[in-house]
C-alpha cells in the first residue's frame, strides 16, 4: 500500500512539474534568469583575467580560469542534486558517452573559443554576438527535431537578428571591425554552443537534468584545466578578491546551466534556445557598468533593437499563446 500511495505522489509531483516547466510564462521567466546571469559573464570574465594576472596571450592560463571555473560550476549543481536525489546523481556506464560529447560541445569547445576571443573583443560586442548561438539553435533544431519546424516567422526572425549581428560586427572605429582571433572564435563558440543544446536535447530520455548538467560541466571543466596544464599555464590567487571573482562565475554557470536543461529536456530547442537573444541586451547592460564601456552608440542600440525583433519573430506564437 505505502508503495502504491508513493507511486501516485510521485506521478502527481511529475506531472505538476511537466505542466509548470511547459508554461510560457513560467519558461519566459527562468529562461530570463539564465540570460541575465550568463550576461553578467563578460564583464566578469574581463575583469578576472585582470584580477589573476592573465595576458591575453596566455591561453594555457586563460583554459585553466575557464576550467576551473565550469568544474566547480559541475560540482556545485551535484551537490545541490545529492539533496533532492541522490541517487540520480550518479553517472552509469550508459552515460559516459552522451555526457562526454555534450560537454565537449557545451562546455570544452565552446569556452575554449569563447575565453580566448574575448581577449580581442569588448565585452559589449561579445554579448551581442553571443546571439548567433540562438540562431544557431533554431535552424539546427528544425534539422534534428521533426516537430520544431523552421517556419516563416522564424527565418524572418534570425535574418532580422543576423542583420544586428552584421551590423554591431562591421560597423567600423565604433567596434573595430571583424578579426578572425576575437569575433570569428567567439561566433564559432556560440555555434558550438548550439549544437550541444541539441545533444542535450537528444540525451534528454529517461536522465535526469540535474546530474546531466553537472557531470558535462565537470567533464568539460576538467578537460580545459588539462589542456591548460599540458601547455604551461597557471592561475595564480592573488588575494581574496580572485576566489569572488572565481566562485561568482562558477556559481553563475552552475545554477543557469542546470535551470537551462531542464528547460530544454521539457520544451523544443528553438523556444528555449531563441531566449538567448536577450543576453546581447544584459551583457550590453552589464559592460556598461562595470567595464565603463560606451553602451549608448547609435550602432549599439540599433543592433540590440534589430536583435529583440528577432526574438518577437521566432518566439511570436509562444508568447502569443
Amino acid at each position: 500500500m505505502k508503495t502504491s500511495i508513493e507511486s501516485g505522489v510521485w506521478r502527481v509531483e511529475s506531472e505538476v512539474k511537466n505542466k509548470l516547466l511547459t508554461n510560457i510564462f513560467f519558461v519566459s521567466g527562468i529562461a530570463l534568469l539564465c540570460t541575465i546571469l550568463w550576461g553578467t559573464a563578460f564583464p566578469a570574465i574581463k575583469i578576472g583575467y585582470r584580477l589573476f594576472g592573465i595576458s591575453g596571450s596566455d591561453t594555457p592560463s586563460i583554459l585553466i580560469f575557464a576550467g576551473a571555473r565550469f568544474a566547480i560550476a559541475g560540482l556545485i549543481v551535484l551537490i545541490i542534486g545529492l539533496f533532492r536525489n541522490p541517487r540520480k546523481m550518479f553517472l552509469h556506464k550508459k552515460d559516459i558517452l552522451p555526457v562526454s560529447i555534450l560537454g565537449f560541445f557545451q562546455t570544452f569547445l565552446q569556452y575554449l573559443l569563447l575565453y580566448i576571443g574575448l581577449t580581442s573583443v569588448s565585452g559589449t560586442k561579445s554579448s551581442l554576438l553571443t546571439s548567433v548561438s540562438a540562431f544557431g539553435s533554431v535552424i539546427l533544431s528544425a534539422i534534428f527535431f521533426k516537430s520544431d519546424n523552421l517556419t516563416v516567422k522564424k527565418i524572418l526572425g534570425c535574418l532580422v537578428g543576423i542583420s544586428g549581428i552584421v551590423l554591431i560586427t562591421f560597423s567600423g572605429e565604433d567596434v573595430g571591425g571583424f578579426t578572425f582571433i576575437g569575433d570569428g572564435l567567439v561566433i564559432l563558440s556560440n555555434l558550438s554552443g548550439a549544437f550541444g543544446n541539441i545533444v542535450s536535447k537528444k540525451i534528454s530520455d529517461n536522465r535526469n537534468p540535474v546530474q546531466i548538467s553537472g557531470w558535462q560541466l565537470m567533464i568539460g571543466g576538467t578537460a580545459l584545466i588539462i589542456a591548460g596544464m599540458i601547455f604551461g599555464g597557471k592561475l595564480i590567487f592573488y588575494n581574496i578578491e580572485c576566489v569572488l571573482i572565481l566562485l561568482y562565475l562558477s556559481f553563475m554557470a552552475g545554477i543557469a546551466f542546470m535551470l537551462w536543461t531542464m528547460l530544454l529536456f521539457h520544451n523544443n530547442v528553438s523556444k528555449i534556445a531563441v531566449f538567448n537573444l536577450f543576453i546581447p541586451i544584459f551583457g550590453t547592460m552589464w559592460s556598461g557598468i562595470f567595464l565603463n564601456e560606451n553602451i549608448f552608440t547609435f550602432t549599439n542600440i540599433i543592433s540590440l533593437l534589430l536583435v529583440s525583433s528577432g526574438v518577437f519573430l521566432v518566439n511570436y506564437k509562444k508568447i502569443k499563446a
